[in-house]
């Protein structure tokens, strides 16, 4: 009884043994038959053909047409290669110009601005202390004028004159038509009555002719 199973088990297994095998040789012999036709329509014609062409050409014509065929094949991608390297070479060269372009128009513009408020600051210190120089000038001319012509009343009347100049006449309109009355006909009324005040004599000085006069 122990041997049934066995025998079984062993019959079982040559049968699928034996399937296994019967199917690896069909598939054998499919393989075998598509690669008959490959042969007999591809492969034996184009062997042919390169046959009959390398028959009609001699050697040298075959060994340049192999290396140029070799060599084309073979530098596409170093050709490939070069141009993109080319272009990344390019565009990183333009970035790098117009940045460093571009820092060297602001730092030129920086400094010609620099230079500019320079120039504009000195000449207006230059303004400034000329403009002074010329009014203290003025002033001392004047002052000197008003004491040669004057004598030492002459101060107290540049004194008055510079104050003008430095306080300007407010001028207050009239409602009737005499609106040629200004504030600065005042101040030349004013100046007259100083100039005439200062220019009378003083009380001692009257004494001194009324008493010259009588002896």
């Amino acid at each position: 009884m122990d041997d049934n199973p066995t025998t079984a088990s062993v019959n079982s297994l040559t049968a699928g043994l034996d399937d296994l095998v019967s199917y690896l040789e069909g598939s054998t012999l499919v393989v075998q038959a598509y690669t008959d036709i490959i042969e007999r329509k591809y492969a034996r014609p184009a062997l042919d053909k390169i046959s009959r062409y390398f028959q009609g050409q001699t050697l040298t014509m075959t060994w340049v047409t192999t290396t140029l065929t070799i060599f084309a094949v073979m530098s596409v991608l170093p050709v490939l290669s070069f141009i993109g390297l080319s272009i990344f070479a390019f565009c990183s060269s333009m970035c790098i110009a117009l940045t460093f372009g571009f820092a060297a128009v602001v730092a030129l513009e920086t400094m010609f601005i620099t230079v500019l408020l320079l120039a504009l600051g000195g000449l207006l210190l230059f303004s400034f202390i000329v403009t002074t120089l010329g009014a203290l000038a003025y002033l001392a001319f004047r002052v000197g004028q008003h004491l040669q012509t004057q004598g030492r009343f002459g101060i107290a009347e540049w004194a008055q004159e510079t104050k003008q100049h430095l306080t300007p006449v407010s001028v207050k309109p009239e409602d009737n038509d005499d609106s040629d009355g200004s504030g600065v006909l005042i101040a030349h009324e004013t100046n007259d009555k100083v100039k005439r005040e200062n220019r009378s004599p003083s009380p001692s000085s009257r004494s001194f002719m009324a008493s010259s006069s009588s002896t």
